[in-house]
């Protein structure tokens, strides 16, 4: 199921970039990011059942986003392996597109003036960053802290300041942990089996 791709994405690349089992479990950020991606698989659930699972998703949304401080509407498009600050205050329009691999720090503001932004794979918002309308990130930037956003950002640069400017930089290439694709099931079984049986050096040592 493509949730469960995502999902594994968002979470590996949390854990590959520090974060422990249970730094994930109290972070109100993992959550919003989990009941976000529910939201947007009940999108594709039959009329008939998608109203009234919808309602019953609402309340979860609506509870994550305001321990969270986060807006990210399952109406928005957003690929996975994606990082939110820890102090929240994001808002995402309707309808935003944000590729694989992104990292929104606290205080980003994405919005919708005449059309909603269009954000390519691997870019990092900085905090207070805001990109605004119909404009296009590309892949492998890095937006500077509390910049504005107004017309399109090409592949690979940093931009920074007030209206952003292309800047000395070199986007977001090496500051990211890339994510990674989820091993097929049978892998991750064998994974599993191979961590509850004894090695055989374990099985010579007790013979």
């Amino acid at each position: 199921m493509q949730i469960i791709d995502l999902l594994w994405r968002d979470l590996d690349r949390m854990i590959r970039s520090g974060a422990r089992p249970i730094d994930i479990l109290v972070d109100a950020g993992v959550w919003v990011v989990v009941t976000y991606r529910v939201g947007r698989a009940l999108r594709g659930l039959p009329r008939l059942l998608r109203r009234p699972a919808g309602c019953a998703h609402r309340p979860l949304d609506l509870l994550a986003g305001l321990f969270g401080r986060v807006a990210l509407p399952p109406s928005a498009e957003v690929g996975g392996g994606l990082r939110l600050g820890p102090t929240g205050g994001i808002r995402v329009a309707a309808e935003t597109y944000i590729g694989r691999d992104c990292d929104l720090a606290e205080g980003v503001t994405i919005a919708s003036s005449g059309g909603s932004p269009w954000i390519g794979d691997r870019v990092q918002l900085g905090p207070g960053a805001r990109v605004v309308g119909p404009v296009r990130v590309g892949n492998d930037a890095a937006i500077g802290p509390n910049a504005v956003v107004e017309t399109d950002v090409p592949d690979g640069v940093t931009v920074a300041g007030v209206p952003a400017r292309v800047v000395e930089g070199c986007g977001s290439r090496g500051r990211l942990v890339p994510g990674r694709r989820r091993p097929p099931l049978a892998d991750v079984l064998r994974g599993i089996v191979r961590g509850l049986l004894p090695r055989p050096t374990q099985l010579l040592l007790r013979s």
